[in-house]
């Protein structure tokens, strides 16, 4: 990695105007396992402009084999930067990868688990049950999730193992793609539950009769508050050979998350993203998404130690495959300290 220097020049290139509005806008292409509000930073920084006033193009790639396919595609170069969980990197890092994660975009796990109506009937779930109560109803269950090694797949690994059962003998876990293809699966009843954000599991509650067993927004998984979650990752190669383009699109997240707490400037926020990535969704159930998901984006892009810290502890919790590598590796502030200046 190089020193401080190099950053303190690109910020100066910066400050002269080089990557500006007026000039031709760089492409910078990132990798998702699907389409969610998980990453509502990066559509912010598309439709607010932030991305056009540093002099960037976004370019979204969707892996639907899940976060283990969409950060190889980083490593190996054939995309920029992997829109996703902490956790990847760690694991990444810990095989001797050079993935390094760059900015903080979520510090709370955010997906909630949705069980069909029927089932939490059968199983006497009430709104009074135990965290404890909740997580051994899975017990048996067709769980759905995104993809292979997503956040979505994780949780459930970590909610399983909590309630003393084993991941991969006392339910089944099937790989399914986006929010969509998860809603759509729970909605046929090819799966009994499912882990998905906001505004999918709001669907699943509120138009088709679910029950929410976990609200990880809310906070429910109490151990796991002050998580860091989603993140920018790259690898020390790309960050190395494009320090300025680096910079620059971490100066418009730290942008988009300024605004998506900013009282006059959120709702302008919420409002541009909507019609042109949740088209679909009813425009007071993306609201209400919104609401719920915006406390866990932080107001600042740089990552912090002890939200870094509780990834490890729960890699260590549910994975046979122990995390053993100092979490101060796994990533830079060098980026986000030059981005708030």
């Amino acid at each position: 990695m190089r020193s401080k220097g190099w950053i303190a020049a690109a910020l100066v290139t910066i400050g002269l105007g080089v990557a500006g509005p007026a000039t031709a806008q760089e492409k910078v292409r990132f990798s998702f396992t699907a389409a969610s509000m998980l990453y509502a930073p990066v559509y912010v920084a598309d439709t607010m402009g932030y991305f056009r006033q540093n002099g960037l193009e976004a370019e979204n790639i969707h892996f639907k084999a899940g976060g283990s396919a969409a950060l190889a595609a980083v490593l190996g170069g054939n995309v920029d930067i992997y829109v996703g969980a902490a956790s990847s990197a760690m694991r990444a890092v810990d095989k001797g990868t050079d993935a390094v994660v760059i900015g903080s975009l979520m510090t709370q796990f955010a997906i909630n688990a949705v069980v069909r109506g029927d089932i939490a009937r059968e199983r006497g779930l009430t709104a009074a049950s135990t965290e404890a109560e909740r997580l051994k109803a899975l017990k048996g269950l067709r769980i759905g999730v995104s993809g292979a090694g997503s956040g979505t797949h994780q949780i459930m690994q970590y909610m399983l193992a909590r309630a003393g059962l084993n991941p991969e003998r006392d339910a089944t876990i099937a790989f399914l793609g986006g929010g969509a293809d998860v809603l759509a699966a729970f909605l046929a009843k090819r799966i009994d539950a499912a882990a998905f954000s906001n505004p999918a599991s709001d669907l699943a509650v509120q138009k088709h009769g679910g029950f929410l067993l976990i609200d990880g927004p809310g906070g429910q998984l109490e151990e796991l508050n002050g998580f860091q979650y989603v993140t920018l990752i790259t690898s020390r190669r790309w960050l190395a050979r494009n320090p300025d383009k680096a910079l620059r699109t971490v100066k418009a997240f730290q942008q988009a998350l300024t605004a998506m707490h900013d009282p006059a400037e959120a709702p302008k926020a919420r409002d541009s993203i909507h019609p042109k990535y949740f088209a679909q969704t009813d425009k007071a159930i993306f609201d209400a998404a919104w609401q719920a998901l915006n406390p866990a984006f932080p107001r600042s892009i740089a990552v912090e130690k002890p939200h870094m810290e509780k990834v490890a502890k729960f890699l260590n919790d549910f994975s046979e495959e122990k995390f053993d590598v100092d979490v101060t590796k796994v990533y830079t502030n060098e980026l986000a300290e030059a981005a708030r200046k």
